[in-house]
């Protein structure tokens, strides 16, 4: 009588553990770290792993007294901006590691994506704790959150390309779909939208928070709060994505992935960054504003962001929207500790990583990339 297992639960024909696809390949079998095949992704994995914090690191009693007490214009940015922050990290807790569940088929990115899953949990618990302690009344202010509709309208672009890939990846388990290339570039899409709503979106919110706190010296338990949950999307998430879509171009497969999905992700790029300028100007209106820091500063910060996920598509040629190369936001480089000049990251980091954390080792590599 046979024993063999269910192929999806484990593969005992596994072949490809020196060369595993990423996504798509071979039904998983061993969890395998004796073949570093993406030792980038490895060492992105660890460095997540030791940066791990708690939720309640912070006190947050001095921020109850300022939502009280602060300008209503400040107040509703600051509310307007965590409403966001919070609807957007609660979708990436549950969406990273249920999208990429069924179709991850190498043991070091799904490692990654697991300690990233994680970590958008602690970002996501985060945001529920400074509501949760920052008010008197917490679950009215739940209530309000969710009530933003300009909110949950920037989500709607990168929500579709999510939801897409939900319905892709668990029909493919389910065995409704096959291993074609029409399954993988919708996953590789998920990984794109995700690199979008990271680089562009989170960034682009950031910037408010770390503006109020810095522009009216209130709320500083939660712009520390923020600050960590930036460094995590800037130093690793978008590291991570960007390795990731790398690795996969090297492979017939991704290749063929961007080639017939150039134009979806120029669309999204493109629709992302126009949602965000549109919050921007939402944002700055009915008479709010932050000090040092004007709406076109703002929005140049998001096209900033936009550019640096353009380039490294290749596709800065062809958006819709102004590249802008230099940072507009100074401000932004202690809160996020960048590098003075933004590259894209074929040729060298966008952001300084912690010493002793990680060390280049591929400078003088020369990758097979178009983008």
């Amino acid at each position: 009588m046979s024993q063999s297992l269910p192929t999806k639960v484990f593969n005992t024909e596994k072949s490809d553990y020196a060369f595993p696809e990423i996504i798509l390949g071979q039904e998983v079998g061993l969890f395998d770290t004796i073949n570093k095949f993406y030792p980038e992704l490895w060492k992105l994995y660890k460095t997540q792993k030791n940066q791990d914090w708690d939720e309640n690191e912070f006190d947050y009693s001095s921020c109850n007294v300022q939502f009280k007490t602060c300008d209503k214009h400040t107040y509703d940015m600051m509310i307007k901006t965590l409403a966001w922050q919070w609807e957007a990290d609660s979708v990436a807790a549950r969406s990273i590691a249920g999208v990429l569940a069924p179709v991850c088929t190498s043991s070091e990115a799904w490692s990654g994506w697991v300690e990233i899953t994680k970590n958008e949990i602690v970002h996501a618990a985060t945001y529920s704790e400074i509501v949760r302690n920052s008010f008197d009344s917490p679950d009215d202010i739940l209530n309000e959150i969710l009530a933003v509709q300009e909110s949950l309208s920037r989500l709607r672009v990168v929500s579709e390309v999510f939801n897409n890939a939900f319905e892709t990846s668990y029909d493919y388990a389910r065995g409704a779909r096959p291993n074609d290339q029409e399954t993988y570039n919708a996953i590789y899409m998920f990984i794109v939208g995700l690199l979008c709503m990271e680089r562009i979106q989170f960034m682009a919110s950031f910037a408010v928070t770390f503006g109020i706190v810095d522009g009216t010296g209130l709320f500083q338990p939660i712009g520390k709060a923020v600050q960590k949950i930036a460094q995590d999307e800037f130093e690793i998430h978008v590291q991570y994505g960007k390795e990731v879509l790398r690795a996969m171009f090297k492979t017939e497969r991704g290749r063929t992935a961007f080639e017939q999905s150039q134009q979806t992700i120029l669309d999204l790029i493109n629709e992302v960054t126009s949602s965000e300028v549109d919050w921007t100007e939402y944002a700055f209106s009915e008479g709010r504003e932050l000090t040092g820091v004007t709406c076109e500063m703002m929005k140049d910060w998001v096209y900033f962001s936009a550019t640096d996920v353009a380039k490294f598509f290749g596709l800065q040629d062809k958006v819709d929207f102004p590249l802008v190369e230099e940072n507009p936001l100074r401000y932004m480089e202690s809160w996020l500790n960048m590098s003075k000049v933004q590259a894209s990251n074929q040729e060298e980091d966008t952001a300084q990583y912690k010493v002793g954390v990680m060390k280049r080792d591929d400078q003088d590599e020369v990758f097979e990339v178009d983008f």
